[in-house]
């Protein structure tokens, strides 16, 4: 990929991490070890839906908790990782980084200037220095004017464009479309934070991804078993560039028996909690990185988190009056579900997830 070769896929880890979570947070040698093969998702979901079946507060289940989520176990798992997908995309698009870069961009006076005289080589030239300054994050930049591309420079596998209008002097010279994000860089994040495999698909065919071999065609819902694994489909819509739709297909491992006798509560709660745990055990040494994960979970999901040792903080902002280490609580006008647990005790991760 040659967005990848102007921007490596471990920098762009470290970019949007860098989004995610305070500037300045060096993570990126925890989070960018290689490729790696794709962690067994269902043996992680166990784990954290047995965490949380036998942590859970008295009397903070309800009557759905003694129906077995059984045949909708493997949606309710892919409806989490779809948001986590959704959250890292909409980074891409919606981010101070991507405001950074678009101001940038539109108060180039080297690029308004060569629009408003029509200079096509000294728009290329402008474009060319926006996309490769150092610490800016532009993977891909295309300038138009009255229907003609002027310039378009960057990797040719990129998603997530967003567009403006360049103006000067009240007057419209021109658009712009740019990009932060290549589409081999979000399948690794995308893969390296759920846990499960991730293919792209543009127009009905494949473009890359991570399960291999790949299915010729996707279809939401629709099972796939590829060598021996089951996996159910979860498409989530993102854009190509510079325009179309592209999707990106998250295969969800079928879980194990004993996950699904659980509620659907559980699945959901075991689903987000095998996510932070996920996040967490890539955080390492995590005792120096609490509160790179609080604002990791909370930047991809929404969710707030916290790290406490008893009645001392060690990461995130201010707690609800009452936490339970599992139940409901009320936090910031709805309801959350609460999984936590204890990776270095006396510390307790608290993460506070949608409750449907």
């Amino acid at each position: 990929m040659s967005g990848a070769a102007k921007r490596p896929n471990a920098r762009r880890l470290v970019l949007l991490i860098a989004v995610l979570v305070i500037a300045g947070v060096i993570i990126g040698a925890t989070l960018n070890a290689g490729p790696g093969p794709t962690p067994p998702t269902a043996a992680r979901l166990t784990a954290a839906t047995s965490l949380e079946t036998a942590t859970a507060v008295p009397g903070a289940a309800s009557s759905a908790a003694a129906t077995p989520c059984a045949a909708a176990s493997t949606a309710t798992i892919a409806s989490v990782d779809a948001t986590v997908a959704q959250g890292i995309y909409a980074s891409e698009v919606r981010s101070k980084e991507v405001s950074a870069d678009i101001a940038h961009i539109t108060s180039s006076q080297a690029l308004l200037s060569a629009l408003a005289s029509n200079n096509e080589a000294a728009v290329y030239s402008a474009v060319h220095t926006i996309v490769y300054t150092p610490h800016w994050h532009i993977v891909r930049l295309r300038v138009v004017k009255a229907g003609h591309v002027m310039a378009d420079v960057g990797g040719p596998d990129i998603i997530a464009p967003v567009s403006g209008a360049l103006r000067s002097k009240g007057r419209t010279l021109g658009t712009y479309v740019m990009s932060v994000q290549d589409d081999a860089g979000y399948v690794k994040l995308v893969s390296r934070f759920i846990g499960v495999p991730v293919d792209l698909y543009r127009n009905g065919a494949f473009v890359m991804g991570t399960l291999q071999p790949a299915p010729s065609t996707v279809s939401a819902g629709a099972p796939v078993r590829v060598r021996g694994v089951s996996y159910q489909v979860q498409l989530v819509s993102a854009s190509a560039f510079p325009t179309g739709p592209l999707r990106v297909a998250l295969f969800v491992p079928v879980p194990s028996s004993s996950v699904s006798a659980t509620s659907c509560a559980s699945v959901r709660l075991g689903a987000w909690g095998s996510f932070a745990m996920h996040i967490a055990a890539r955080l390492q040494p995590l005792q120096t990185h609490y509160q790179a994960l609080v604002d990791v979970l909370h930047g991809t999901t929404g969710g707030p988190a916290y790290v406490r040792a008893g009645s001392k903080r060690i990461a995130g902002g201010a707690v609800p009056a009452h936490i339970p280490s599992r139940g409901i609580v009320s936090y910031g006008g709805r309801s959350w579900s609460v999984f936590s647990w204890e990776p270095v005790p006396p510390a307790r991760i608290y993460f506070l997830t949608p409750v449907s």
